[in-house]
């Protein structure tokens, strides 16, 4: 996706630390913050990692009970978001500790796959959650101009395999960085505050922090969370069928962690998956796979269009068929991700 002009010397994978000779990863403290870029040390979920080989890891890490992603710890199946931040949690932590990658450097991410294990165990409720990555992680660009990184990951709990996890990502140096973010940014008046356009369509304008138009956030129980801090969608009652307008909170203390100059990867993913549940979908998908190609601006509108399954009532003859969803994101007609969310079509889950 980018060219570096300017990289850091990052170590090869087999010089920056040595392989691990204790007897295991340990679960008992958190990570520093800033070694998976978090402000809050609440929200690291990383708790160890160690080098088995050139490419191979052994990472873990404690899910809490009652954590937004955990979705209040009732016990059910592993939630794919919570997997998906551990995931991009562990991709900046081996970056760090052992490819050499100095702090201040801008991630950028590329893609993510991931799929929960078919009959994974339900998490047990009223207490954290021990997880175990088995990772691999390889360079797959490596030139003195770019510098770009995947990571392979089976997540387990117990010894049995919950889930796993795909995903690609680059390392911009940080004056790149600045070339990249605002390229083909639209021009503003100096010292005039700028008010979002309005978007194109039957929907009304909606501004940075919430709606300007004729907008309905969407209620909690829509979109499967108990209380409204969690909701990130609202919609114009009579607007497209499956569109969706991204309104956030930007104190919400774990999507908006941390200052950022964009809207995170992990905002849309979360807006991707409640649209879904909008739409009459099951809460947690058994899979996603998902692309980010373009920056979100955070002062403009951001559309989130669902395109649901196919009926289930209808017959095709294709047993245990699973029923997808094709989500995607848009900002003055850019797309900046699309995803496909995966439900066994006999899944029935309640928020």
């Amino acid at each position: 996706m980018s060219i570096i002009t300017a990289p850091p010397k990052y170590l090869p994978s087999d010089q920056a630390a040595p392989l691990s000779t204790g007897p295991g990863i340990s679960f008992t403290h958190r990570l520093p913050a800033a070694s998976v870029h978090k402000a809050s040390a609440a929200e690291v979920l990383l708790t160890d990692a160690v080098r088995d080989g050139d490419r191979r890891f052994t990472v873990g890490a404690v899910w809490p009970r009652d954590r937004f992603l955990h979705h209040s710890g009732q016990g059910r199946s592993p939630d794919p978001l919570l997997l998906a931040e551990t995931v991009r949690q562990t991709l900046i932590l081996l970056s760090h500790r052992f490819h050499g990658v100095p702090q201040g450097h801008p991630f950028v991410l590329d893609r993510l796959d991931l799929e929960l294990t078919d009959g994974a165990a339900p998490l047990r409720p009223g207490a954290p959650t021990r997880v175990t990555l088995d990772v691999t992680c390889t360079r797959t660009v490596t030139t003195p101009r770019r510098t770009g990184l995947a990571l392979e990951a089976a997540a387990s709990v117990d010894g049995g395999l919950i889930g796993r996890a795909g995903i690609r990502w680059e390392v911009l140096h940080p004056a790149f960085y600045q070339v990249v973010r605002h390229r083909g940014a639209r021009p503003r008046t100096a010292g005039a505050p700028e008010r979002p356009e309005a978007p194109l369509g039957p929907l009304g304008p909606l501004g940075p922090l919430g709606p300007l138009g004729p907008l309905r956030r969407l209620a909690p129980d829509e979109v499967g969370y108990p209380g409204d801090e969690h909701v990130l969608l609202a919609r114009d009652s009579s607007g497209l069928h499956g569109g969706f307008w991204l309104d956030p909170d930007p104190g919400h203390p774990v999507l908006f962690d941390h200052p950022s100059d964009h809207v995170a990867g992990m905002v849309l993913l979360e807006a991707f998956r409640q649209a879904g549940r909008a739409m009459g979908a099951p809460l947690h998908p058994a899979g996603l796979s998902a692309i980010f190609t373009a920056f979100a601006e955070p002062d403009l509108p951001v559309a989130v269009t669902v395109t649901p399954w196919p009926d289930p009532t209808v017959r095709t003859g294709e047993p245990d068929r699973m029923r997808t969803a094709e989500v995607t994101a848009t900002q003055r007609g850019v797309v900046l991700a699309a995803a496909r969310l995966a439900y066994p079509a006999d899944r029935q889950e309640t928020p």
